[in-house]
C-alpha cells in the first residue's frame, strides 16, 4: 500500500464550498467519457443494449409493391371507376412469386401478396361479388388504392438506427424486418459498488446489537442493473486502508466506483482519505442540494467515481440525478430530455440548496403532476416505496407553491417517453 496521498484541489473543491446542484451535474457529465468499444451480438439478445453504430437498411420495406387488403388486383390505365364486372384470371397469395394481370381482368389477391405485373390497383374484396369466374365491382375506387409501395416505409440504404438508442422491442423488430440478425452494441458498463461501514451485514444473516442490514448495496445494484450494465458488490469496514485497497483492486477492472457513506468529514468517514490513497482525484466534495450533500465525484485511475451519502434516500436520489447520467455518456448516450411536472403540494425551502423531494406522478386533465409522497427524512423509506420519481425543486426564499413546474427524474426507465 502506497503512502497517503493528498487530494488535489480542484477549481470545483476550492474552499470545500457546496457546488450548485446544476453545476454539479454540467461536472459529472463532463468527466465521464464514451467507452468507444463494442461487440455484436445476436438480435435475440439485443433488447436493452445500446447501439454502437448507424444501421442502413440492405433492404426495402416493403420489399415489393403488395395489397393491403384481400381483393382483387386491376389495372385501371388513368381511366376513372372501375368496369361493372370483370372475369377474375388468377390468384397471388402472400409468399406467392408475383403474377401478371391478364389483361381486361381482376386477378385474385390476398394481403401482403406481390402486386401482379400489370396491376395498379387493389379493390377490396368487400366492394366486389362474385359469381363463378365473374366479379361485379360496386364502388368506384381510386387508381392506386389499397396498394403497400416498395420502400414506402423503410428506403433501402437508409439510415433506420443511430448509436446511442437503447434498443427495445420496436428496434427489434425493425431489424428482424430488414433481415439483420447481429447488431453491434457498446459493451455493458463495468460498475463497482462499494458500501462502507463497519456496521454494516448481508442480509439472511443475525444481527448483532449496533448493527444494521446492507440495503444501499442492494437498492443501486437494483436501481443501476440494466442489459447494458454488469455491477459488482462489496463492502468495507470504517478504515481508510480497507477501503483504499477495494478502491484500488476495483480499478482494474471497473469504469465506474460508486462508494456510499463516509464521504463527509467526521471521525468515521474515511472514504475521502482512502481515494487519496488509492490515487484518486475529486472534482466536487460538496453538492448544495437536500438529502445528500456530501456527494463527491472525481476520477480513481480510468474509471469515473461518485461518492454518495449513506442513508438511503441520499443514495438513491444522488443515483439517479448523477450516476445514471454519467452510465449512459459512458454508453454513448445522447443526454435525455428533461421531464417536467407541476407540483401538487407546498413546502417551505430555502434559497441556498435545491431539494430532491420523492413523489408520485399522475396525468390530470392533460397535465403531468407530482405529489409528494411521505414526510421528510433521507433514512426513510416508505417515502421511495410510495413514489414513482423525485421532483428537483430549486432553492428560493419563497414557498413551493402547487402549480409550480419542475423537473422530475423518473424511477424507471423510459417512463413518459422513451
Amino acid at each position: 500500500m502506497t503512502a497517503p496521498a493528498i487530494l488535489p484541489d480542484s477549481c470545483f473543491c476550492a474552499g470545500a464550498g457546496a457546488l450548485p446542484f446544476e453545476t454539479a451535474r454540467s461536472v459529472a457529465i463532463a468527466l465521464a467519457r464514451p467507452l468507444d468499444q463494442s461487440e455484436m451480438v445476436p438480435l435475440a439478445d439485443a433488447v436493452g443494449r445500446i447501439l454502437a453504430a448507424s444501421i442502413e437498411a440492405p433492404r426495402a420495406i416493403p420489399p415489393f409493391d403488395q395489397a393491403a387488403m384481400d381483393g382483387y388486383a386491376i389495372s385501371l390505365a388513368g381511366r376513372r371507376g372501375v368496369p361493372l364486372v370483370l372475369p377474375a384470371i388468377g390468384r397471388t397469395s402472400a409468399g406467392d412469386p408475383p403474377g401478371v394481370l391478364a389483361p381486361g381482368a381482376a386477378h385474385r389477391i390476398m394481403t401482403g401478396a406481390a402486386l401482379p405485373e400489370g396491376a395498379d390497383t387493389v379493390v377490396m374484396q368487400e366492394q366486389t361479388t362474385r359469381r363463378g369466374d365473374l366479379v361485379r365491382f360496386a364502388f368506384d375506387v381510386a387508381p392506386g388504392a389499397n396498394i403497400r409501395r416498395a420502400g414506402e416505409d423503410v428506403r433501402q440504404g437508409a439510415c433506420i438506427l443511430r448509436p446511442g438508442c437503447m434498443i427495445g422491442w420496436p428496434e427489434i423488430a425493425l431489424l428482424a424486418a430488414i433481415g439483420i440478425d447481429h447488431v453491434p452494441v457498446a459493451r455493458r458498463v463495468r460498475i463497482a459498488v462499494v458500501t462502507t461501514g463497519s456496521e454494516l451485514r448481508k442480509t439472511g444473516g443475525s444481527l448483532a446489537p449496533g448493527a444494521i442490514f446492507d440495503s444501499n448495496g442492494p437498492l443501486l445494484a437494483a436501481l443501476l442493473r440494466e442489459p447494458s450494465t454488469d455491477i459488482a458488490l462489496s463492502t468495507a469496514r470504517d478504515d481508510s486502508a480497507a477501503i483504499a485497497r477495494v478502491l484500488e483492486d476495483s480499478t482494474k477492472s471497473a469504469d465506474l466506483i460508486i462508494t456510499t457513506a463516509g464521504m463527509s468529514v467526521g471521525e468515521e468517514d474515511h472514504v475521502r482519505n482512502a481515494i487519496g490513497r488509492a490515487g484518486g482525484r475529486l472534482e466536487i466534495v460538496k453538492v448544495a442540494m437536500k438529502p445528500g450533500k456530501p456527494l463527491a465525484i472525481g476520477k480513481i485511475g480510468e474509471a469515473c467515481f461518485v461518492g454518495l451519502p449513506g442513508n438511503p434516500q441520499a443514495a438513491a436520489f444522488g443515483a439517479l440525478a448523477f450516476v445514471r447520467p454519467i452510465v449512459a455518456t459512458l454508453l454513448g448516450q445522447v443526454p435525455a430530455r428533461r421531464i417536467t411536472a407541476e407540483l401538487a403540494f407546498t413546502c417551505s425551502r430555502k434559497p441556498d440548496r435545491t431539494e430532491l423531494v420523492p413523489v408520485r406522478l399522475n396525468v390530470e386533465q392533460g397535465r403531468l403532476t407530482a405529489s409528494r409522497s411521505g414526510p421528510e427524512g433521507s433514512h426513510r423509506m416508505m417515502p421511495m416505496v410510495s413514489a414513482d420519481a423525485i421532483a428537483i425543486v430549486p432553492g428560493a426564499s419563497t414557498p413551493i407553491e402547487p402549480g409550480m413546474s419542475v423537473e422530475v427524474l423518473p424511477f424507471s426507465h423510459g417512463m413518459f417517453g422513451r
